[in-house]
């Protein structure tokens, strides 16, 4: 692994950097003057070059003047269930306000095809994660029913690569992929240490919620151990697939109140920047801070409670969004958001409750996309994706790169100049997309996009289901089974174009049919 540059000191005062290892530091600068590196191999595919708009150009990466700077600080925002169409940046129409998103977009670059690895919670965190397309290896949320961590030891994770490259590594927020229990997902012995999470899977630490925010018990985790246990009897209303409410009856533990989960969490992610500020280190920090919120259970803060005038779900966007603004401007006072990569995107699409109801609001979560979350099409996994890093990425640009969350370890990777294929061989479905971050001129060739279990897009081209192929033999689907969409013409994906181009449809195909044969299923 090449070595990295977590020595100089971790501010940047009159761009002078205090050295404490000189032939480290040459090293380290020899690497990262090479940093914007060359997009993998795109396996035959190819791709719209994505465009920049509104921007300036940017700086070279990781050098200032002939200086190399100090590695970043990096702060990753997940929210949960907010749809493409929820934030003003990607719905000018859209009718919840979200200034702080839209003021970081402002600040940083903002994607417009970025897509979750999956679209529903479980798979989607694994592939950011991991950096292996959930598909390859099966990862559904169902799995979490055989009581087994999700990721194995031996998949290694974004906490585990920053970590090698001497981060401190921290997660805030929802885990939800599991933990070892003896093969029992619902026997919580809160006695015993939580194994398989966050701490064994490359954090330092962790204080969060075992899943959704709504999933009984109700209770804190802080590393490996229950904050305390969950006696005290409790409820919260669901909304049925079919239509009507549910309540849910459950135990929390005196601690836990639905309300107050998320300001907590919110809570402790600026305290601990600004401890870090306070620490004055040279040692960067790596932050993953999983927000449980936009998902169910709607139960907002009184402070944004009827805020929208759209109703709960619209509030709790709106809460979601002050959270954004609270933990960008906990970096400004510090003065740490100078040299932070400071990311924020969403795990899946919109709920399809919320979809629904904002629907009758006249505001389409979703956006211009079709269907929502746990769908193969759009609205299931185009989400938000913003990027910010002063002096490295461009303020106020937009492009229209193709990424997706698998595609983030790839990415660090080769900021770091890490091998990935020798050091991090697990990540087998990461593609660096670096340059484009940093604004270097490239022609950003994504490989084939396999998202759910049979959907394939190459470039503007689409290959879906037409309906459930879980189940189905691989070696007799047929393209007569699938709609063939072009997103760049039929971004609703309303046309189907299949028996109009019949070989691109069976060039798909043929694609998506070698992808499953190769599959490692858990």
């Amino acid at each position: 692994m090449d070595p990295v540059l977590v020595l100089t000191q971790r501010r940047v005062k009159n761009l002078q950097i205090t050295v404490k290892k000189p032939l480290l530091f040459l090293t380290s600068l020899c690497a990262l003057l090479d940093a914007s590196g060359e997009p993998r191999a795109t396996e035959g595919s190819a791709s719209t070059s994505p465009r920049a708009t509104e921007g300036s150009a940017s700086t070279s990466p990781l050098t200032t003047e002939g200086s190399a700077s100090p590695p970043p600080n990096i702060v990753l925002i997940l929210a949960d269930d907010l749809g493409y169409g929820d934030c003003g940046v990607t719905n000018p129409e859209s009718k919840i306000k979200t200034p702080h998103i839209d003021q970081l977009a402002k600040e940083g670059l903002s994607f417009s095809d970025a897509h979750s690895a999956a679209s529903t919670c479980t798979p989607s965190r694994y592939g950011l994660l991991t950096g292996i397309n959930p598909v390859r290896t099966g990862v559904l949320n169902t799995l979490l029913a055989k009581g087994k961590p999700i990721i194995s030891e031996k998949e290694k994770t974004l906490a585990h690569l920053l970590k090698d490259q001497g981060y401190a590594t921290h997660m805030i927020g929802k885990w939800h992929l599991g933990f070892d229990m003896d093969g029992k997902k619902k026997d919580f012995d809160l006695d015993q240490a939580f194994i398989g999470g966050p701490i064994d899977r490359g954090f330092d630490s962790f204080f969060g919620i075992h899943s959704s925010p709504g999933a009984f018990p109700l209770f804190y985790l802080k590393d490996r151990k229950a904050v305390a246990k969950p006696s005290e009897k409790t409820s919260w209303v669901k909304m049925k697939i079919g239509g009507g409410t549910a309540t849910i009856h459950g135990l929390k533990s005196p601690d836990f109140e639905l309300d107050e989960a998320s300001p907590t969490f919110c809570q402790r992610a600026v305290e601990l920047i600004k401890n870090h500020a306070d620490t004055n280190t040279d040692q960067p920090f790596f932050l993953y801070y999983a927000s449980p919120i936009p998902h169910s259970p709607w139960v907002p803060s009184n402070a944004f409670k009827g805020k929208s005038g759209h109703g709960d779900y619209a509030d709790f966007v709106m809460q979601l969004d002050d959270i954004v603004g609270k933990i960008n401007q906990a970096l400004k006072d510090t003065g740490l958001d100078q040299n932070t990569l400071l990311i924020f995107t969403s795990d899946n699409g919109p709920g399809p409750h919320a979809t629904r109801l904002m629907a009758k609001k006249d505001h389409l979560s979703a956006g211009p996309l079709r269907e929502s979350k746990a769908s193969i099409y759009e609205g299931g996994h185009r989400v938000p994706f913003i990027a910010k890093w002063p002096e490295k990425v461009s303020a106020g640009t937009q492009t229209n790169a193709t990424i997706n969350f698998t595609d983030f370890f790839a990415t660090l990777a080769k900021l770091f100049k890490a091998d990935l294929a020798t050091t991090y061989p697990s990540a087998t479905d990461s593609h660096s997309f670096l340059p484009v971050l940093l604004g270097v001129p490239d022609d950003h060739l994504r490989p084939a996009m396999i998202n759910g279990s049979y959907s394939i897009r190459q470039g503007p081209w689409k290959l879906s289901s037409k309906g459930n192929k879980k189940r189905a033999d691989v070696t007799k689907i047929k393209t007569g089974q699938f709609e063939l969409h072009n997103l760049a013409d039929d971004l609703a994906e309303q046309h189907d174009l299949s028996e109009d181009q019949p070989k691109k449809a069976k060039q798909l195909l043929d694609q998506l049919q070698t992808f499953i044969k190769q599959r490692s299923l858990k």
